[in-house]
């Protein structure tokens, strides 16, 4: 079945729901979409009272050092597998370890200086390389001053080596799912006030590689202006943004493809908030030009989610849909571009829990629900089906990079269909725990164009925050 027969069962059958569930006097913000919990943590600490002590011995020293002094540490150990490498009869089995320390000094409200270094290493891998995105070896993480408070006044000022969070992490975010996560070295003017936040950014990407202290790309460059406006529309966030990314033609990025220097203009917003109580929409569409090479650069991307939660129901689940749609290059032999480029996401789980396939040239429906099946516990069930936008253009992975070359002799676009199951627990604020499998069975299209091997992926997960 087509993706745009998939899309209007599944948003029928939301909006039917929608109907049905019970209404809450005040709803809750509205959520990132994701499951999984991908968004990355800014802060390496937990405040409040920590009543069990040496069990959490850096939030203990912190309890006793002066406020203007501060330490963070957090630890994460992730055992997974991949059975289906590259859609062939290849699989690899190994354990992540993710070791983050951090230093907090504010010697006055307005001046603050951020210091994490961080220590990823892959162990039991087979086929995977020992280098990054699984190892890093001891490393700077962030680095950075801060003039300014972001929570009172009208501004602060920021510059060093940070990492960047804006909206849902679509287009840019940290992330943090990869063992070794993703930040920048910035210039940054932060502009708030109540009900509003406006970001003036000059960034580049952190190049990583293991062994050295790692550093950005000379003239790899992102320029951006994000804002963030909650009062502008009832009951939404509404995130209007504009970025411009030029990267040299001398260095052969993924992205790029070595199809020479990258100047490209991406305009584009996202609306997130609540409608009748309990149903919740998210939605975020970009457009892009420049010039890529010779090639003129037109191509545009865009996610609609809803969700309607059942507030009354054992479990509060919460039914979602959405659909997912990116560019694809239509006619290779034209001077027009026409891939979307994905740019900096936190791409875990934005089109598939397994990661096989990134924002661009795709078309992806999924539905899913959320469970509190106790005090502590999340379940998530969701459900893709995955589609090429066009068959003339590459099958991109989540990191935006050829993961199978154009194959336009194939006889379908369809791509397979993916079940993952998910299970988190909450211990407190300092320990949690997750695990769950993804299975994608493949469509006709990677059957043609690959060894068509199903892809599966097991995973168990604790972070400890100490």
């Amino acid at each position: 079945m087509h993706a745009s027969v998939w899309r209007t069962i599944i948003l029928s059958a939301v909006v039917l729901g929608t109907a049905n569930g019970q209404s809450a006097a005040n709803p809750a913000p509205y959520p990132p979409d994701t499951p999984g919990e991908s968004h990355a943590s800014s802060d390496l600490r937990v405040t409040g009272p920590n009543p069990d002590g040496w069990r959490f011995p850096i939030t203990y020293l912190d309890g006793l050092l002066p406020h203007w002094i501060q330490f963070g540490g957090q630890f994460r150990d992730r055992v997974e597998s991949q059975d289906g490498l590259g859609f062939a009869p290849v699989n690899d089995a190994y354990d992540l370890t993710q070791l983050r320390l951090g230093i907090y000094l504010q010697p006055t409200k307005w001046l603050q200086f951020v210091g994490v270094t961080q220590d990823a290493r892959a162990f039991f891998n087979r086929h995977l390389p020992n280098a990054p995105p699984y190892q890093n070896t001891w490393d700077i993480r962030e680095a950075y001053a801060q003039i300014g408070s972001s929570n009172e006044g009208w501004f602060d000022l920021i510059g060093g080596r940070e990492m960047f969070s804006f909206g849902d992490e679509r287009v840019i975010g940290p992330s943090d799912w990869s063992n070794m996560g993703r930040t920048f070295d910035t210039a940054r003017l932060d502009l708030h006030q109540a009900g509003f936040k406006i970001s003036i950014f000059a960034s580049s990407v952190i190049i990583a590689r293991d062994g050295v202290i790692d550093h950005h790309l000379q003239g790899n460059n992102l320029y951006g202006i994000y804002s963030s406006f909650t009062h502008f529309i009832p009951r939404a966030t509404f995130e209007p943004y504009l970025l411009w990314r030029v990267a040299p033609g001398n260095v052969p990025l993924s992205e790029t493809e070595g199809h020479g220097a990258l100047s490209e203009v991406t305009g584009g917003a996202r609306i997130a908030g609540n409608l009748f109580e309990s149903f919740d929409y998210d939605v975020e569409m970009n457009k892009q030009t420049g010039s890529l090479g010779v090639y003129t650069i037109d191509a545009w991307a865009g996610h609609w989610n809803v969700g309607d939660t059942f507030r009354r129901a054992p479990g509060l689940p919460k039914l979602f849909a959405e659909f997912n749609y990116a560019s694809g290059n239509k006619n290779p032999g034209a001077n027009t571009w026409g891939t979307h480029d994905q740019i900096y996401p936190s791409a875990h789980d934005k089109m598939d829990f397994a990661d096989q396939f990134g924002w661009r040239n795709i078309e992806d429906v999924r539905i899913g629900v959320d469970e509190k099946i106790a005090a502590k516990w999340t379940l998530t069930e969701v459900y893709d089906d995955f589609w090429l936008a066009t068959r003339n253009d590459a099958v991109y992975g989540s990191s935006g990079a050829i993961a199978i070359a154009p194959h336009p002799a194939t006889t379908s676009s369809h791509l397979g269909e993916e079940l993952d199951l998910i299970a988190e627990y909450k211990q407190n604020k300092h320990v949690d725990y997750g695990f769950g499998v993804a299975h994608l069975f493949t469509g006709k299209y990677l059957n043609e164009a690959s060894h068509g091997k199903d892809y599966t992926y097991p995973f168990a997960y604790a972070t400890y925050i100490f």
